[in-house]
């Protein structure tokens, strides 16, 4: 297994962090701070993805996301489905949501796998499945990133031009996309963020992140704000005001974290980077339970109902934070004792492996 890098899983942590609060915000949500985050919490996920990126056989990459990504989305969609049926047994409970109507809902919202309204000109009625829509995203994003990588290999000092070429024309046919379709496993995305894998590939290959000197961050640090400012990026569609001002913010803010973060690595061994950490390389463990949560647990909008007379929207909607929070901590530390469920959410860590029958 590959040494992890640590200010790696640190950028992790921040950005899953930033998941969670951006998806809690409640009447916030529209709002200035809601865009900042949403202007890089996905988009660095993928630039980070490009850092790291080695190329495998196609054969060994499509396996090797099957089983990093793939066997986790179905995993959470299962549990979906078990806790909402439950839910249906059960109406009359503020703990469980019944987030689909039936069955048979929730086994389409999870094929399809969309991580908001799905749009289309055959008009398919779809519930969305939620913020998993990344793995599936993820997983297509890689398989068509290591293509142009394989199928450009040896191009030699035309290499770089015409990756760049192809990237970019993914990245645009991925925002027209957009505006006509919801495609299935959130495709549009898959193909937009591949301007994100390439620059994060290009980062690694330059040195770049430690090259900049501290007036070329607070350009970049006015580039995010400038994506924040014009509003609202959705990555899965994708669409936002402006997808060029919101792709060059969502590639300026990552940097910035991304730089934070490095920064943040001096003081390793600390209670708050050993935590950050922790959230980084269990990321995808966030990711999946904050899911759970959104769907099908109503505690969340339960409480806030009930304090916000009593507090106001601000303390309500840090209240409902803190709450998102402690439960996907609960799970990031909880997950690695449970036998099927690790093997399901960190199947790096902990492979499925079948006993050998002695004759």
């Amino acid at each position: 297994m590959r040494q992890r890098i640590q200010w790696i899983d640190i950028a992790k942590g921040i950005a899953i962090l930033a998941v969670v609060i951006g998806h809690t915000l409640g009447p916030y949500s529209g709002k200035f701070f809601g865009s900042l985050i949403f202007a890089f919490h996905m988009p660095i996920f993928f630039i980070l993805s490009g850092y790291l990126f080695r190329m495998h056989p196609i054969n060994q990459e499509a396996k090797r996301g099957a089983m990093n990504l793939l066997l986790p989305y179905l995993a959470t969609g299962v549990l979906i489905l078990m806790i909402n049926t439950v839910a249906l047994a059960l109406p009359h409970q503020p703990v469980l949501n019944k987030y689909f109507l039936n069955l048979w809902q929730g086994v389409q919202s999870i094929v399809y796998g969309a991580g908001s309204l799905v749009f289309n000109p055959w008009h398919w009625q779809i519930q969305p499945i939620g913020a998993i829509w990344f793995l599936l995203s993820m997983f297509i994003a890689i398989q068509l990133f290591n293509g142009v990588m394989h199928l450009t290999v040896n191009l030699n000092r035309w290499q770089f031009t015409v990756r760049l070429f192809i990237v970019c024309s993914l990245t645009v046919l991925g925002g027209e996309l957009g505006q006509l379709v919801y495609l299935p496993w959130a495709f549009n995305a898959a193909l937009f963020s591949q301007l994100f894998l390439y620059a994060g590939y290009i980062v690694k290959q330059t040195g770049l992140i430690h090259k900049m000197t501290l007036p070329w961050y607070l350009l970049l640090a006015f580039m995010w704000l400038v994506s924040a400012f014009q509003g609202y990026f959705s990555l899965t569609v994708p669409v936002s005001p402006n997808l060029l001002i919101s792709a060059l913010g969502g590639i300026s803010g990552s940097l910035c974290v991304i730089r934070f973060s490095s920064w943040l690595s001096q003081y390793q061994g600390t209670m708050l980077i050993n935590l950050l950490e922790r959230y980084g390389r269990l990321s995808l463990v966030v990711l999946c339970f904050h899911l759970i949560d959104l769907d099908v647990i109503g505690v969340e909008p339960w409480v806030f109902a009930r304090v916000l007379p009593l507090v106001g929207p601000v303390v309500a909607t840090l209240i409902s934070i803190g709450y998102r929070l402690a439960f996907v901590t609960f799970w990031v530390f909880v997950i690695p004792y449970l036998p099927l469920l690790r093997n399901c959410f960190l199947p790096r860590q902990y492979p499925f492996r079948l006993k050998k029958t002695v004759n």
